[in-house]
């Protein structure tokens, strides 16, 4: 079950950090620090589009708790670990860990694959407090989007119809608008701290001499 668990995992962290990596080149690519943009502007709007429908997938690791609270194979294993079953409990407590880190993970990947774009935006004039709101909520849908729908990042390309049906029935719906409304204001809320830790840290590696400011 661990070693299933650990390549379900690693598929997922793979499509989390699809986002950092087109964030940072997205970046590299509009960066004012130069006389003209780095990328073609169709080309930008390619990866960013790409970007966006790629996002969710960070923030979708922090729903993976369900697993260890939800389903009957790990269900069990927490269930025995309440008796004297020492290797029930061992395995309880080695999952836990794992979803500890994985959703660990898939925070500062959220938050990584955000900042760089953001930043950007900055640089440029932009302000993101603005868009904020409907931002963080369109990335709350995509996780509803994946989680409940069972649709992939690459679904709004290849079966559109079914995106926007998904969409629309989500919209519609009072209860599934609330929750998706108050994910994304979380999302926002993690965001900002997350945002805030990872600058103290640069600062102190700076501090240290580790980093170059």
């Amino acid at each position: 079950m661990l070693v299933h668990a650990l390549k379900w995992a690693g598929w997922n962290l793979f499509l989390a950090f699809v986002p950092v990596v087109l964030a940072h080149l997205l970046a590299w690519g509009w960066s004012r620090t130069t006389k003209k943009p780095r990328l073609p502007a169709t080309l930008g709007i390619l990866l960013g589009i790409v970007w966006f429908l790629f996002l969710p997938n960070s923030c979708y690791l922090l729903t993976e708790w369900r697993h260890l609270l939800f389903d009957p194979k790990w269900m069990l294993a927490v269930e025995n670990s309440k008796g004297q079953d020492h290797g029930a409990m061992l395995a309880t407590a080695k999952s836990a860990l794992l979803f500890l880190g994985y959703s660990g993970a898939g925070t500062l990947m959220f938050v990584l694959a955000i900042r760089p774009v953001e930043r950007m935006l900055r640089a440029a004039g932009g302000r993101f407090y603005l868009i904020a709101p409907l931002f963080f909520f369109m990335i709350s849908l995509g996780v509803y989007l994946g989680l409940i729908e069972r649709l992939n990042s690459w679904d709004a390309l290849t079966h559109p119809a079914l995106v926007w049906e998904a969409i629309d029935d989500a919209l519609f719906n009072r209860t599934v608008l609330a929750a998706v409304a108050v994910f994304g204001g979380i999302l926002w809320a993690l965001y900002e701290a997350v945002d805030l830790w990872v600058d103290g840290l640069r600062q102190s590696l700076v501090n240290m001499g580790i980093l170059r400011k």
